[in-house]
Order: C-alpha cells, then sequence, then structure tokens
C-alpha cells in the first residue's frame, strides 16, 4: 500500500520442525496456509508480488522442539565452532535429502496458496553457507571437499525448488558478497564464484546481495549493517557481481533513503533496492517519493534497537515508529471539538506527543527551557559520535511546522506558568543524569559521563574509572574516550557478566573493538559500595571480595532521575522512567491518542 513494489517476507523461515526457532514463521506447517493466503491476496491487491525467504539455519538454530539437536555438515572444533548452542548431530546423506525435500515441500505450499515466489538464503552462515565453507564442512563424502561436492547440496534444494514449482514461480537466492572474516574459509573472490556458479544452473531469477555472516558477532553485525557502517556498505562488490551474472540483482544493507536507492539504480550497481529497516520507519516511502514529499518521509536512524529484536525471540518494534509493534496507533481518530494542549519539553516524546495530537486536530504549545529542541537526544548524539542519529528529530521538527504547532524555546515552565493556563498538559520533561546517591558529599573526584561530554576538564588525571550502572553503551563509550583521548590506565566497572549486556547484539561489536583497541581494562560483576574506611568500593558479586582501584577520577554511568515538575498533567518518556528511545516515542503517542 506504500508502493512497495515487492515484498519478501519471514526472514528465515524454516522449512522443517526440527529447525525451528520461537517467534519464527513455520512454512513447513499447513496450519499456517490461511494466514499466508490471506496476506498474499492483500499483497496482490495492492499491486505488489511476494516471495517468502526459506531457510534452515543449522547449528546457528535455537531451536524450539522439545529435546531438538543441533544439526551441521560436520562437528565443529576450535575456531569454527561459531557460537553454537551446543555439539551438533552431524547430517547424514539421507538427512540432506530430508532437508532437500523440505525446501521442496515449502516451495509448493507457497505456490499453492498465491505467493510468487520464494527465496532460498545462504546469508548469515545458514546451512547452505556452512556447506560452502571449506573451514566447517569437512566431510568426505559427496558433500564435502571439492568445490563442485560443496556446491551440491545447494544445486540439489535449487533444483528441487525448481521442480516442485511452475515455470511463473520465482526463484530467488540470497548470499553475501563478503562474509567479513577467515573463519570461514570464503572470501569476496569466493563468493562472486559461488553466485556464478549457482546462475550457471539457470534456475534463479535474481540474486539477493547483502554481507557479513554468522561466524561471530561482529560479522554477524555485518548482515544487518548498524550506523557505523557507511550507507550502502555492499555496493562495490554488488556491482562486480552485477557485472558477472546473467540474472537481476538485488542489493541490501543500509539503504535508508530513496536517493540512496536511486543513486545504486542509476550508476548501475544494481537492479533492484530492498530497503527494509527504511520501510520498517516510513512504510510509505515509495508513495511519498512518488509525491515529491521526500522531506516528510520518517527516517531510519539505523540503531538496531528495535528491529533487531527478533533476534532475541522477541516481538518486532521500531524506535521511531510505534506503530509497527501496535497496529491500533495507526491512522488516529480526530477529535471531535477544538481543544488546546500545552506539552512541556522537548525531547523526543514531547516532540512526538506534539505531531500526533496536533494531527488529531488539537491546537499544541511546546515549551522548552533550553535553546534547542532534541532534549538527551542532543547528548546522546555527541556520545555516540554520530549527528545522523539527530535526523528524527530534525523530522519531527518538520513536522510540527506542516502541523502549525508553536514551539517556544528558552521558557522556564513553573506551576504558576500551568496554573494560568486552560489547556490539557503533558508532561515530556525528562531525565537528568546524576551521581548515585551512596557517594554525594564525598571528597573523592567524581563526574557523570555527560559531565565528560560538555567538556569536563579530566586531563590531569593519571589514571580513571568508568562504572556503568545501566549495561547498555554509555558507560562503555565513556571509558573508550576517555582512554583514547587522555591516554592513561582507564579501568570500566560494571555489575553485569559482560560489558553492554543488555544492548542488542548486532550493536555491541563495533564497541568491544574500541575498548579493546584503547586497552580499556574490563572489571566485570562488580557493584557499588563503599570501603572499609567509608571510600569508594566495588563489590564482586560471586566472592563478595571488595576491591577500591585506584583512580584520580571516577566517572558514573547510567544514574539518572525524572525531572519532575509540580503540576496536573499526563507524565511520558523519562520523567516518568528513565529508559530508551523507542519507550519515550510510543509511550507518547499512546497518551497523545488517548487524551
Amino acid at each position: 500500500q506504500g508502493g512497495a513494489g515487492m515484498l519478501i517476507t519471514f526472514g528465515s523461515a524454516p522449512v522443517r520442525p526440527s529447525a525451528s526457532t520461537a517467534n519464527t514463521v513455520s512454512l513447513w506447517d499447513s496450519r499456517n496456509e490461511p494466514r499466508l493466503t490471506e496476506l498474499a491476496t492483500k499483497v496482490h491487491a495492492a499491486g505488489a508480488i511476494i516471495l517468502a525467504q526459506a531457510s534452515h539455519r543449522g547449528p546457528r538454530e535455537r531451536p524450539a522442539e522439545l529435546d531438538a539437536v543441533l544439526q551441521a555438515p560436520s562437528p565443529p572444533t576450535g575456531a569454527d565452532k561459531l557460537g553454537y548452542l551446543g555439539v551438533p548431530y552431524v547430517l547424514s546423506p539421507e538427512d540432506i535429502a530430508g532437508i532437500v525435500e523440505d525446501y521442496a515441500r515449502v516451495a509448493a505450499r507457497l505456490e499453492r496458496v498465491g505467493y510468487d515466489g520464494m527465496q532460498v538464503t545462504a546469508l548469515g552462515t545458514h546451512l547452505i553457507e556452512q556447506f560452502w565453507s571449506p573451514a566447517l564442512n569437512r566431510r568426505e563424502d559427496r558433500y564435502g571437499g571439492s568445490f563442485a561436492n560443496r556446491m551440491r547440496f545447494a544445486e540439489e534444494v535449487l533444483t528441487a525448488v525448481d521442480a516442485a514449482t511452475g515455470p511463473d514461480f520465482l526463484i530467488s537466492f540470497r548470499l553475501s558478497s563478503d562474509p567479513q572474516t577467515d573463519l570461514l574459509g570464503l572470501g569476496p573472490d569466493d563468493m562472486l564464484t559461488i553466485a556464478q556458479h549457482l546462475d550457471g544452473l539457470g534456475m534463479i531469477d535474481f540474486f539477493d546481495v547483502s554481507g557479513g555472516s554468522g561466524a561471530n558477532i561482529e560479522t554477524h553485525t555485518g548482515v544487518v549493517p548498524t550506523d557505523t557502517f557507511p550507507v550502502a556498505p555492499y555496493s562495490r562488490l554488488v556491482r562486480r557481481m552485477k557485472e558477472h551474472l546473467g540474472v537481476p540483482v538485488m542489493m541490501a544493507g543500509r539503504i535508508l533513503h530513496p536517493d540512496h536507492g536511486e543513486q545504486a539504480l542509476s550508476n548501475g550497481t544494481c537492479d533492484l533496492v530492498a530497503m527494509t529497516r527504511a520501510m520498517i520507519a516510513d512504510p510509505d516511502v515509495v508513495a511519498k517519493t512518488e509525491a515529491g514529499a521526500t522531506g516528510t518521509i520518517r527516517p531510519c536512524i539505523a540503531i538496531n534497537e528495535g528491529c533487531r529484536r527478533v533476534t532475541l525471540g522477541r516481538s518486532l518494534a521500531c524506535s521511531v515508529n510505534p506503530e509497527v509493534a501496535e497496529r491500533d496507533m495507526a491512522a488516529p481518530a480526530r477529535i471531535e471539538a477544538p481543544r488546546r494542549l500545552t506539552v512541556v519539553g522537548a525531547g523526543p516524546a514531547g516532540l512526538e506527543a506534539a505531531r500526533v495530537a496536533a494531527g488529531r486536530g488539537f491546537e499544541v504549545t511546546v515549551l522548552e527551557r533550553g535553546d534547542r529542541i532534541g532534549g538527551q537526544m542532543i547528548d546522546y548524539c555527541a556520545m555516540m559520535q554520530a549527528p545522523h542519529l539527530f535526523d528524527h528529530i530534525e523530522w519531527l521538527a518538520r513536522e510540527l511546522d506542516r502541523l502549525g504547532v508553536e514551539v517556544q524555546l528558552g521558557t522556564e515552565v513553573t506551576s504558576e506558568t500551568l496554573s494560568r493556563l486552560d489547556d490539557d498538559i503533558l508532561f515530556a520533561t525528562g531525565a537528568e543524569t546524576v551521581l548515585p546517591p551512596d557517594i554525594r558529599g564525598q571528597s573523592a573526584r567524581y563526574l557523570t559521563d555527560v559531565d565528560i561530554l560538555r567538556g569536563a576538564d579530566t586531563r590531569r588525571a593519571a589514571s580513571i574509572v568508568v562504572y556503568d550502572a545501566e549495561g547498555r553503551q554509555r558507560g562503555a563509550m565513556t571509558a573508550a574516550r576517555l582512554a583514547e583521548e587522555n591516554r592513561v590506565p582507564v579501568t570500566f566497572v560494571f555489575p553485569n557478566d559482560a560489558p553492554c549486556e543488555h544492548l542488542e547484539p548486532p550493536n555491541r561489536s563495533a564497541i568491544f573493538r574500541r575498548l579493546a583497541a584503547a586497552e580499556v581494562a574490563i572489571l566485570p560483576h562488580h557493584s557499588l559500595t563503599t570501603g572499609d574506611s567509608g571510600g569508594l568500593a566495588f563489590r564482586d558479586s560471586w566472592s563478595d571480595r571488595r576491591v577500591a582501584p585506584e583512580a584520580d577520577l571516577t566517572v558514573f554511568a547510567g544514574y539518572r532521575q525524572p525531572v519532575h515538575l509540580p503540576g496536573q498533567g499526563v507524565r511520558i518518556g523519562d520523567c516518568r522512567a528513565p529508559r530508551l528511545l523507542r519507550n519515550a516515542v510510543s509511550e507518547a503517542t499512546r497518551a497523545a491518542l488517548q487524551m
């Protein structure tokens, strides 16, 4: 409905019960046929075609089946274990034949329920890529050893899918242009050779090319590139594949704006453009582009905080578009009679609430005590050294201007101010970063991570401790930055078992690299306490041993408290409880819809 020409649904939907993971669509299960038919019918009515991505992830699965076993081409050893959740069962030739039949049955089902095609995927070191890999596939039968033998499983899958479906049923193949590691024994040249070989079979209608692999946390980040990657990071390799293949090539991976896609098409990089996260943030990307309204497109900021919840078995969400997780937030009803609304605070929550309320017909005024909008996003963008994250705030500003919302900067709001208003009130005053209550008044030198961002002088510190109570990225980024800029020993202390434990896995790798490169010392599972002399100390969660690292400066991250203004009104976002951007935006939308 938003203008997309093709939908490729169900990332890595399993083709057999033993390969099923919680919260994935089971293409092997006939009970799903009515819903598949319904979806295909709706997509066709909107003018597009629909495919399903089908796969078997091998030992990369988290099987939902009771007493399930992992399955792999060969037993893992040493460095090539790739984070398997156990020792896998090695597939026999008969098992392989059964999986090939599963692919064929799924393809036939998809055609029967009205789907236009199926995408077979190897991307992310799924089972097919594992068979390709000389490091993971050490079989000595007809499925291992030579290049021809390692290709055999993929060939059999494609042959079976082709035989099970009619001539108009599309067969797509998804693969990586660069696994970004030597753990698989496959590089960009190997992937090109593999693509050419598969193309030569004459069964594939188009290739879907991205990058990365499932080899480790860092290469898996490349499968769905975070905002640490450049825009369209695989352009060069995709273009090379297009030049050597005889069928159309689709490019995927951090194409966030129509301009990125248009450039790739016009310069011959690819034939088709996949924009997944961009269309999660705004499903109307294409329609708005066709209408010449690209400035109204809600931008994807590629932080992978909501959309990658699916990798953890959770429901899909979006940091900037709450309708993704809660469909009843779409198409808000207009109010019947004129009403005025005052929003206190111009951070993400306040701006989003103002946008939604104005769209419903409220006359909205936003009051902000600072000299610019954005709230904590101003500090966050500086902390992450990522100014593009402010794109969401700038979009909100454009929307408020379009809707006629008045934003008053430099306005201090008091209870007396509010008492003079005959308006509905929404408080979106955010939270402030503070020192831990336990250490206030002590003589040692303490700062917060925000103090560092705002230019606090740390040059005289010969050693620094950073304590992170939150377990996301603020503490880790602060520790890395201090070590890089000060060139002094930095110890990063936290109560969790690993740095950034509550951060989504795809977002961790770049931070881990920075911590390692800056030689930051890591002290996990230590919580803040007081020492025997009453000074600052950290207690080991497992031994109860107290340590008091010698440091000229201790920096605290993750301590925030709501900014509370007295008065009657609805409180949203961090002034209710400090959380994530996603929570602030969705709570703001919900509040504006309920008024």
